[in-house]
Formats: structure tokens, sequence, C-alpha cells
């Protein structure tokens, strides 16, 4: 966790280790260098070999390289067969060792031969050469700051600020991009010295120089398929998939939502333990599934994932989540990500996460089904909105602000469809616009930040060169994809210790799929047309064909405006300087144009501000 200039205190590591006693409750070790320039630390969560040879960190038989490693390499099997044909032995059983000789065989390329979800730190004694490791999609999570005297790293923000050598001061830039996108894109955090790792980033910390690389990309419309090929080829990969990942020798289950992802994961694993066909070890003897319904109905979709269940013989458990349940678990539900974070499905995610905990250690889950497939809504609205009309016009566009003027309220439909591509998309995404930050913000802080591009992030990863499904697409997966829904996922599983698994955004089957010609992958623009052709003979006509939800909670019926005015008046109280310096006098006034997911994003903002300011 700490490469330093030869000051690391056992007792400091050993505090940042423990603030992350939740991801891995089974076993912990520490390992200082002999000159106390590098410590790291390791919590373990013990999925594969629960003895005690699978304790990190860990270091090869000659100590040439120490390793801690968060996730999971499926192939590891695979890896370990070639690594031993070229002489290496092994001494345990775990995936970490693999890892590590893989690095010693191959040098920094090893990354390229890992399948799976991890974040690693490899020290090279021989070198005095740390390397971060981020996996492919950005699975699993990993933040550093790059002090004067070294480099403090961690899987959570908390370990890091726990070495007490990072500032704690406060990214007003973060915040005002937090009300665009929900979270802070990467990466930034809310802490200015703080960063997030991004995806497919190696790290390379040498002598005082650090470098950022970036070791994959998926690469767009590149296949020539025909229909009936990809579709064949689709399931071959999935089914690779979710038999990869239920390795384990640990209690298995999955999350089971009734939308086609998540059924399309049970379906097969149901199968692979039914049979026990696996080529490798399965955790118990039969799935486990788990629903999360709400008590306002058009919000729940427990009938479906029931259906699914029966059809394919789990062992089912399902849990109802009502509004008094969701405060009751406020602090620890905004205490999960250390900043800023408006996605209100970390609510089902949580209480979904404690319930499959009683019951098993690994999950498998449908997320990253959307971006590999190309299933998100706001592509065919995207779409509507690019055809031509008269509020694209620069009459329109006038018309628009003067009506708007006269009606002294905003039309949002008729200021779309004038807008520009991507800060339509970001609309599209539930971005608040800068014009409406302005009644959150002091006037202090407006006038340093009104003029910040509202959608950066999503500009940065915008591809004129794709079609326009594909460029949405490839957005997502380079910033919704890893900054929220995996986010969300990491940290809801792993504060009870549940390591949850995404065998729809393994490297190969994203790669395949969005290799696809956009007119293969969705034929006429339909969102996951190609996926629900090739899955349709495995799953309910009422599942496959249904309308999507989403896994969204009644923000609405939840976070009530009266709710956000007591809670402004809390955070007045209890942190009066930094209400001052960044909230708006008047706040309390203008809450009316915040509800929904909107009024999710300032209520959580302010929750935040009132416990950490």
């Amino acid at each position: 966790m700490v490469v330093s200039a030869g000051d690391v205190n056992p007792a400091v590591l050993t505090r940042m280790r423990d603030t992350l006693t939740h991801r891995g409750p089974d076993d912990a070790g520490i390992w200082v260098s002999s000159d106390g320039s590098v410590g790291l630390g390791h919590r373990r969560l013990s999925i594969l070999d629960l003895s005690e040879k699978g304790r990190q960190p860990m270091t090869d038989e000659l100590g040439r390289a120490v390793i801690v490693y968060n996730g999971e390499v499926y192939n590891f099997a695979d890896l370990r067969r070639e690594l031993q044909s070229g002489g290496v032995r092994f001494r345990s059983d775990t995936d970490t060792e693999v890892i590590l000789q893989a690095y010693l065989a191959w040098g920094e390329a090893f990354v390229d031969h890992l399948e799976g979800m991890f974040a690693i730190a490899l020290w090279d004694v021989a070198q005095r050469k740390l390397l971060l490791v981020r996996d492919r999609l950005g699975v699993k999570p990993l933040f550093y700051a790059v002090e004067p005297d070294g480099v403090i790293f961690g899987s959570e923000i908390r370990a890091v600020l726990a070495s007490d050598r990072v500032s704690r001061d406060l990214s007003p830039e973060a915040a005002w991009d937090y009300f665009s996108y929900g979270y802070v894109p990467t990466p930034a955090t809310i802490y200015r010295r703080i960063f997030k790792l991004p995806p497919a980033t190696m790290l390379r910390y040498q002598a005082g120089d650090l470098e950022l690389a970036k070791y994959w990309g998926p690469s767009f419309e590149s296949l020539g398929d025909s229909p009936e090929t990809a579709r064949r080829k689709l399931i071959e990969h999935i089914d690779r998939a979710v038999e990869d990942y239920l390795v384990a020798d640990v209690p298995t289950g999955a999350y089971l939502s009734g939308g086609v992802d998540s059924s399309i994961v049970t379906q097969r694993a149901a199968a692979i333990f039914r049979e026990q066909a696996a080529t490798h070890r399965l955790g118990g003897t039969n799935l486990h599934t788990f629903t999360i319904g709400f008590d306002v109905e058009e919000h729940s979709e427990v009938q479906y994932a029931r259906q699914a269940a029966q059809r394919y013989g789990t062992e089912h458990t399902e849990l109802i989540v009502s509004r008094e349940m969701a405060h009751e678990h406020d602090e620890t539900i905004l205490g999960l990500f250390d900043e800023p974070f408006a996605a209100s499905s970390t609510i089902p995610m949580t209480f979904l996460a404690t319930l499959a905990r009683r019951k098993v250690t690994v999950a498998l889950c449908g997320e990253g089904g959307d971006e590999t497939f190309g299933g998100y809504s706001w592509y065919r609205n995207w779409l509507e909105f690019q055809k031509p009309g008269f509020w694209k016009t620069p009459l329109g566009k006038g018309a628009c602000r003067t009506l708007e003027t006269l009606l002294g309220r905003r039309k949002k439909k008729w200021r779309l469809a004038g807008m520009e591509s991507v800060e339509l998309y970001s609309q599209l995404m539930g971005a608040v616009e800068a014009e409406d930050k302005k009644h959150i913000f002091s006037a202090e802080l407006t006038e340093h930040l009104q003029n910040r591009d509202n959608a950066a992030y999503f500009r940065q990863h915008w591809r004129e060169d794709l079609p326009p499904m594909a460029r949405m697409q490839y957005v997502d997966l380079c910033t919704f994809l890893p900054d929220l829904n995996l986010t969300r996922a990491d940290r809801t599983s792993m504060r009870v210790s549940l390591e949850l698994r995404v065998p729809l955004l393994n490297h190969h089957l994203v790669e395949y799929a969005v290799g696809l010609p956009q007119d293969v992958r969705n034929p006429d623009n339909e969102l996951k047309g190609l996926f629900k052709r090739a899955v349709q003979d495995r799953l309910p006509e009422e599942i496959r064909t249904r309308k999507k939800k989403g896994f969204s909670a009644p923000v609405k019926q939840w976070f009530t405006p009266d709710d956000l005015k007591r809670l402004i008046q809390e955070v007045r109280s209890e942190q009066p300087d930094l209400a001052r310096a960044w909230l708006a006098g008047d706040l309390s006034k203008r809450i009316s144009i915040f509800h929904g997911s909107r009024g999710y994003k300032l209520w959580v903002f302010l929750q935040w501000l009132k416990k950490n300011g």
C-alpha cells in the first residue's frame, strides 16, 4: 500500500489495511522491505485454496517479487499448466501465485495473459519497480496518491486516507462534475490528491518517475460475421464465460432480476450445476438465486425473477424493500463510496448483497449486458432527437428561448432537440445542466465553475468514426460502466465480503460482441437485437420480450422535497463553514426543480457534505 522514501511504519500500514477488513475478513498480512521503503498490506476473502498457502502479500521462493491482489483470474488453471511446462513450480493452488509467476516469466506483458477481474500491486525487488494494474473493464477498483516521497494506494479511498500522508482537501470541480454524471469521473475523486486508476491501465513507478500506460481497448466494427454465425458464436462465448466464472471452493449463487441478462447467466449456471458439467471445481451442489423487489409496485420485478427461478430449478430467495428500510440504512449505503455517488440502484443492491451473503460467498450477475450488447433506452432516444426538426434550426432555438422567458420555465424537450450531440447524450444520461447547478452552489463557486464543460468526460470518449449506436456504446463502456455500474456492484458486494462476478464482461465476449457490425449487433437499431435472437430458445418469452425497467429505486417516492429541506438545515447546522462556502444561501427555496433522480443526486451530495465536510 505504500512505496516511499524509507519510513514505512508497520502500525500505519496495518491501520490502512484494516480499513478494508470488509473486503477480506478471512486472513490478513503485511510485508515491509528490509530497508523500510516499501510496505504492502492485504485482507483476504478466501475463494480458492482456503489454506494459509494463499495468504498475501505473497512472494516467490527466491524473493524476486511481492504481490497483493484483489479479484479473480478465471483462466489461472490454463496459465498454471503453461507455466509448469516451462519449469515453474507452485506452492499453492491459488490464482495469486499464478499471477506472480506469470510476471516473473513474461514481465509486464503478463497482464495480456490474464482473463478476469483484478486490481494488482507488484513490487519488483531487483528493479525497485512498482506496478499497479487494473482489469480491462474496471470491475475492481484501485486508488492512489502521489506524494513527494512516494506512492500510496489501496482498493478504496479510505485506505489511502488512513495513511495520514495525503491531504483531505476537497475538489469543488469534482463536486460540480458529480452533478453531471452522478459520480466523480475517472481519474478524479472528491479529494484533490487522490486519483482512480483507469480501467485497462498499468501504473509504473520507478526511481521517482510515474508513468501510466493503457494496455487494452475494445475494437468496434472490426469483424464481418453474418447474423447466423454471430448468434452461434455469441452463445459459445456466453456459455464459456459463465462456466469459467463459476470456479470456486465456496458456495455460489446468482443475482436474478428477471431481465434477459441475469436470466441467461442463471440459465447457463443452473444447467452446469444440475449436470455438474464444469471442467473445474464448483462451489456447492445447486445454484442459489436472489431477488429484490420494492414496495412501489411499478418498480418491482419479482414476478419475473420468480418465474425464471422456477424454470431453471434454483434455490430462490427474495426480499421486498420499503422506504422505511432504505432510510434505516442511509448511513451504511452512503458510507460505501468515500465520495458522492448517486446511483439509486445502490439501495436495492445493498440489500441484495446482504441477502445473498447469508447463503453464498460468490455470486454471478448480469452486469454489463447493456454495454456489451447495446441495450440502453437512451440510444434510441438520442437517435430520435437527431432527426431534423424545427427546434434544431436557428429560428427554433430562438423561439425556445423566447417561449421559456415568457412561460417563466424551461421546456426540456424543446431544448434537447436543439442540443449538439454530446451535450444531448449527457442530458439523456441525467446530467444537471450548468444553469441548474447555479441553484445548488454558492455564487463564488458558480462564478469559478460555470464555464466548465458539462459533458467533458463523455466528449473525451466520443468517437465520430463509429456508427451512432456504437458511438454511445463505446462511451458507456469507458465511463458509465466502470464509474457507476461496476463501482456500485463492487462496493455493495464487498461490504459484506461477497465476491460478485460479471461473466457478460468477459473480455473475449465483449471483444466479439462489439466487434460485430452495428447492423448485426443491433439490426434495425433494435436494442440487444442479436443477443435476444441468440438466447430466444433459452428464455421464457415473457422475459425475453418484456419492456426493460432497469434496477433503480423509487426515489421520487422515497426522497421527497421535505427530506431535502430537513437535510439542508442539518448541513448548515453541522458544517456551517462548508455550507457557506459551497451552497447557495437560498437553496431551500430552489429545490422544486430537484425531484426524482435529480433530487436523489442532491440528497446524496448533502448527506456526504454533512458527514465528511
